[in-house]
């Protein structure tokens, strides 16, 4: 009897024991963020995201999560998530809702079980939208001042 009873207390102490799940921890990957438009500016644009292993190896596979704040309070944060990648770059449909200070951060579920990593980027967009009548008579300006500086 004190040998069952001995059986039952180990099966209930293990069936209570703490469960440690094992994550995989990421292997050296490296986060970079491009914009495609120049100067920054109010506006529809896209993230360049490039994921590369700590061989400079380009990684494909990963599903990536970006996410745009304003550096102040009271703005709706910006989300997308993409899956698809060329060479271990990512392109992420992106709009600047307003000018100033961004906080752009990028999540990655790397694949194969790899783990996530996630890292932050700042930016400073202009209050000028691309398509504004003033950014339009500022580069017709630039434009007038280089020909008239090529004569």
């Amino acid at each position: 009897m004190k040998a069952v009873v001995l059986f039952l207390s180990l099966v209930l102490l293990a069936a209570c024991g703490t469960q440690v799940a094992v994550q995989p921890t990421p292997a050296s990957v490296t986060i970079t963020v491009d914009v495609e438009s120049e100067p920054l500016a109010v506006g529809a644009d896209t993230l360049i995201v490039t994921l590369t292993d700590g061989g400079g190896a380009p990684v494909d596979g990963a599903t990536l999560r970006v996410r745009g704040d304003m550096d102040h309070a009271g703005m709706m944060a910006v989300e997308r998530e993409v899956r698809d990648s060329a060479g271990g770059s990512y392109r992420v449909p992106f709009e600047w809702t307003m000018g100033g200070g961004w906080i752009v951060t990028v999540t990655a579920q790397l694949p194969n079980n790899g783990g996530e990593i996630s890292q932050q980027f700042e930016f400073f967009v202009e209050a000028v939208s691309k398509d504004s009548v003033v950014q339009h008579r500022a580069d017709m300006a630039q434009t007038a001042e280089a020909t008239a500086d090529g004569h």
